[in-house]
């Protein structure tokens, strides 16, 4: 079922009546919000497949070299390059998918619920992500280079990009994945009005009294 299709069932199927410009505006925001998503959790898929090789090299060079830092930190990288796929996978599960049977305010609390995992996710991504990534590239540099001035130098830039990722991602986290949480709260709090003017005003059947 398309999204046109689904947004005409909402519509006829509503227990509460809705305008078509209603569920038009609730499946664009979420059609939109599923796009930046996939977007993102592809790009960083493909990033860390293409890296798998190269961090491999490292690791088979430091076990070469008998370098033990840099080993342990190149195991460190590979396993959060296989990780990272995965966690942006468990939370992008949470997304509903446009199926027929499903209630236009169950979809609205499935998004709500996904929403916000998205934006914990991304709040977090100091300890799941960053933290992670700058322990092995630091281990990965000083144990191949030593403690120099000029490895100083270079993990004290990735660590300036670091914070400024960090950032960015609770930017995010607030801008899209929270503000669409709470306008799906307000979705709620319409619809619960609507039902109740409905209830208590019940719609003329057009016989006189």
């Amino acid at each position: 079922m398309s999204w046109k299709d689904l947004q005409q069932q909402w519509t006829q199927t509503a227990v509460t009546p809705l305008s078509t410009s209603t569920v038009k505006d609730t499946l664009g925001r979420a059609q939109r919000l599923r796009r930046r998503v996939m977007w993102r959790d592809g790009t960083e898929t493909l990033v860390a497949i293409a890296l798998i090789p190269v961090v491999f090299g490292w690791l088979r060079y430091a076990m070469h070299a008998h370098l033990l830092l840099m080993e342990a930190s190149s195991a460190l990288l590979l396993v959060w390059l296989v990780y990272v796929p995965w966690r942006l996978w468990r939370v992008r599960r949470l997304l509903p998918r446009n199926d027929p049977g499903l209630p236009l305010q169950r979809y609205l609390e499935l998004q709500k619920q996904a929403m916000l995992a998205q934006a914990r996710m991304l709040e977090q991504v100091v300890w799941w992500y960053l933290g992670p990534c700058m322990l092995g590239i630091a281990g990965v540099t000083v144990g191949k280079h030593g403690l120099t001035r000029g490895v100083l130098t270079y993990l004290a830039v990735v660590l300036v990009i670091y914070i400024g990722i960090e950032r960015l991602n609770k930017r995010v986290a607030k801008r899209y994945f929270r503000r669409r949480a709470e306008d799906i709260d307000a979705s709620f709090r319409e619809l619960a009005a609507m039902e109740a003017a409905r209830e208590t005003y019940p719609p003329s059947n057009g016989k006189p009294a």
